[in-house]
């Protein structure tokens, strides 16, 4: 078949035969698919955005993204319980926490200097310090108004449990003695000799006082407000579930029952079920351990 085109402008008529319309319905094809192939992106560009991310090495990254941005969602949760923690300190202090608020910022300044760009794994490390620290004000705002409402309080465990001894494990991550593994240390340890006395760090209620397999003769105390402090590891027991006992009374005496590798005492504060640093609620200083022995 040939097609003949005939137009006023031109001065003879063309004649298409097979090949020309061969190449012409060619043409005309690859300009169709490509007109559709740009409405696709222009009109539903979700539905290309998830083909992008399946590219080869987007799929890891955009993994690493999503890991982020769950670690800056946690952050600003715990910066809305800073501000309203703020808040209920400043309206029992009077003073003025308006520029201390997370949705204030702070001005900064300093030296120009050439940095280096962030890599992911940089920014998570400092999404995870960032973490740390302020969870640790969390604990300090909340010791600070806990006091603020009652500064005799008596259920704050503000005592050390021991006189002065040397720690032999802080709180926070170290390695297991028994099996040489990384472990997070829900505690303090106090090291000391057999039958050394230990004294409640607060006034409380006797919850717990038996054998433990982990924790060896244990005394659990339930100071309210949330609050429970524990005495791990002991040889001896000296008061029994159901007891009401002082801050500074005896409790126990110092040992190295259940998992453990010496005499020690080992000490945990709760708020809320989960541990907290007990250095953070522990007096600096204070030792009222002499007169509660004597």
């Amino acid at each position: 078949m040939n097609i003949i085109v005939v137009s006023h402008r031109l001065d003879k008529a063309i004649s298409l035969g097979p090949r020309e319309l061969g190449a012409l319905s060619l043409a005309i094809t690859v300009l169709i698919g490509a007109a559709a192939f740009g409405l696709g992106m222009l009109f539903a560009p979700n539905r290309v955005e998830p083909l992008l991310r399946l590219m080869p090495g987007q799929h890891a990254r955009q993994n690493e993204i999503d890991a982020l941005a769950v670690q800056v969602g946690e952050l600003q949760a715990k910066l809305t319980r800073l501000d309203s923690l703020a808040n209920r300190v400043g309206d029992k202090t009077g003073i003025d926490i308006q520029p201390f608020l997370s949705k204030n910022p702070a001005p900064q300044g300093g030296l120009a200097h050439d940095g280096q760009p962030f890599a992911v794994s940089g920014l998570r490390n400092l999404l995870q310090d960032t973490d740390a620290k302020m969870a640790a004000m969390i604990d300090q705002l909340t010791l600070a108004e806990a006091i603020l409402i009652a500064p005799d309080a008596s259920y704050l465990p503000r005592r050390s449990p021991l006189s002065i001894a040397p720690q032999s494990s802080s709180f926070g991550w170290r390695v297991d003695p028994f099996r040489g593994t990384q472990v997070f240390h829900e505690g303090i340890d106090y090291q000391g000799d057999t039958g050394t006395p230990i004294v409640a760090a607060a006034t409380g209620k006797v919850v717990y006082a038996a054998y433990h397999p982990q924790y060896g003769n244990m005394v659990e105390l339930d100071h309210g407000k949330d609050l429970t402090s524990r005495y791990a590891h002991a040889s001896q027991l000296l008061v029994k579930s159901g007891d009401t006992v002082q801050a500074g009374q005896k409790v126990a005496l110092l040992g190295s029952t259940g998992r453990s590798t010496g005499p020690h005492l080992h000490f945990e504060i709760r708020y809320r079920g989960v541990a907290q640093n007990p250095m953070r609620f522990i007096d600096a200083g204070q030792s009222n351990y002499a007169q509660a022995t004597k």
